[in-house]
């Protein structure tokens, strides 16, 4: 039995219409799929955990016809179950977790691909825990982002242009635009940095950034040392840059080349804690929030992805 988790929303009904083209294929009745649309924000996690819990023997995967945070929903409802394989169709405005693993073709030729002769990899998830919570930690799959990067992510989530963009198939333009906004207003964060035990310090910093894999923002190669395949995270710090260089940051960041500037910091390490004295706007797989602290590390539990 194969599940599949519809976000309706995502990329301006993308997801929708990839979904109807699969339902026309012969393998959806052949394989007893079972589909699930989503009707709001978290509702993937809860249709996951349910349909894990119901039928997890029964289950040959979980397809997420979605973007990064609809993936991020249904990692996290499979917790309980970390066996059971995922397999990501991309249909969002990032698709970056896609990029990450090397997934290339298109998410009908995706689907076919699974049914018929699937190939597994293994990774490394990243968890991670705001403010020391007493609540249990989640997973993340792409990054954790604090800093300007958080901040684009919130603006563009509410940019009127979000929906026309997605129409036109260039959703992910929209981070660009709303980039030159944001960068007129931000204040750099006072933030600790603890990677294994090293303790750093910022006092200007204007992002930083914990990865599991080299991209965010649809298609940024914001951490080109990081492997979803390792035990280490990656992490960027930019510190104290003027304003008129980052212009120049984003415009190199889509081939990694922003690393060379003296401003942008490359470390690794498995636990990695950022500290602040106020509260730190963050994203974590494209979903944003507030926090003074944030624990990282990498799954010791290898996860199975399904590919082509």
């Amino acid at each position: 039995m194969h599940i599949i988790i519809i976000n309706a929303a995502a990329g301006s009904g993308k997801a929708v219409k990839i979904f109807k083209s699969i339902q026309k294929d012969p393998s959806f009745k052949e394989k007893q799929c079972r589909s699930f649309l989503t009707e709001y924000r978290g509702h993937a996690e809860k249709i996951a955990a349910q349909v894990a819990e119901i039928y997890h023997e029964k289950i040959d995967s979980v397809m997420v016809i979605g973007g990064d945070g609809t993936l991020h929903e249904v990692m996290n409802g499979l917790n309980k179950y970390p066996g059971i394989p995922v397999a990501f169709l991309p249909a969002g405005s990032g698709n970056d977790f896609a990029r990450g693993i090397g997934t290339k073709l298109r998410a009908l030729s995706l689907f076919q691909s699974i049914i018929k002769s699937p190939k597994k990899k293994l990774f490394h998830p990243g968890i991670y825990q705001v403010n020391a919570s007493k609540k249990a930690q989640r997973y993340f799959m792409n990054s954790l982002g604090f800093g300007i990067d958080a901040a684009v992510v919130r603006a563009a989530e509410q940019a009127r242009y979000k929906y026309i963009l997605g129409k036109l198939g260039i959703g992910s333009l929209r981070y660009a635009l709303v980039f030159m906004q944001v960068l007129r207003s931000f204040v750099p964060m006072e933030v600790e940095l603890e990677i294994d035990g090293r303790v750093l310090r910022y006092n200007r910093a204007f992002m930083v950034t914990v990865a599991n894999h080299p991209y965010y923002g649809g298609g940024m190669k914001v951490a080109p040392h990081a492997n979803a395949s390792s035990r280490e995270l990656g992490v960027i710090v930019v510190q104290d840059i003027p304003k008129w260089k980052t212009l120049l940051m984003f415009l190199t960041v889509y081939t990694g080349k922003h690393v060379w500037m003296k401003e942008v910091h490359q470390y690794k390490g498995n636990n990695i804690t950022i500290r602040s004295n106020r509260p730190m706007l963050f994203q974590v797989d494209g979903e944003t929030g507030k926090c003074q602290s944030c624990e990282m590390k990498k799954s010791h539990v290898k996860r199975p992805v399904l590919h082509a």
